[in-house]
């Protein structure tokens, strides 16, 4: 069987991660981009490392200063009870973030993130303190997979979900996902793999 796997990416703890057919094949229409978001992927929250949570709740007092008066401002509220085993996670271990009526704790009125809103206004990389797989979207790893995360929502026009016979790829949707993601040598691997279909890995 060939499958595409990726070795030169920043996912150290995912030796080796294979791509899905999905992503490969995904052709997307050719006024869909990632920047035209309406954060509905925010709706029901994010799972994040156990590593991420404890980022963000050492940054506590300074993300509630940037949060609305109608947002979550008890960090004790931010985050589920209960974790859960999951290797796609670096530390094995992932927890979801609460939401609400409007969607993910962090969401502000406005639609934008409040985790990243408050980096920029503090100087840090905007980067900081969002989560990986918020980052990503609609790039995500599944079962130590790279693929395509569509939800129902991904099928509604104002999102950005594939269609059939679509002009463009991943490539051309998701490139800024996938470098965040795999960093710049798995881009490059992915990239040179894509140009030479019989280079796949035989498994």
């Amino acid at each position: 069987m060939n499958r595409t796997i990726l070795r030169r990416h920043r996912l150290h703890h995912l030796r080796e991660l294979p791509v899905s057919e999905k992503l490969l094949a995904g052709r997307f229409s050719s006024s869909c981009a990632t920047g035209n978001c309406t954060a509905a992927c925010c709706r029901y929250g994010v799972f994040v490392d156990i590593s991420e949570k404890e980022n963000i709740l050492a940054h506590t007092s300074l993300i509630q200063r940037h949060l609305e008066p109608g947002q979550e401002h008890d960090p004790e509220q931010w985050f589920e009870p209960e974790g859960m085993v999951d290797a796609d996670f670096p530390s094995g271990h992932a927890i979801g973030t609460q939401y609400r009526d409007h969607g993910c704790v962090f969401l502000d009125r406005s639609g934008r993130c409040t985790l990243q809103k408050a980096a920029v206004a503090e100087g840090m990389d905007r980067f900081a303190l969002k989560p990986f797989f918020c980052v990503a979207f609609p790039i995500t790893v599944e079962h130590g997979t790279l693929t395509l995360d569509e939800p129902d929502f991904a099928k509604n026009p104002a999102c950005c979900g594939t269609v059939t016979g679509g002009p463009a790829t991943v490539f051309d949707v998701c490139s800024e996902e996938l470098q965040f993601v795999l960093g710049e040598d798995g881009f490059a691997e992915l990239q040179s793999i894509m140009n030479e279909p019989s280079s796949h890995t035989k498994e």
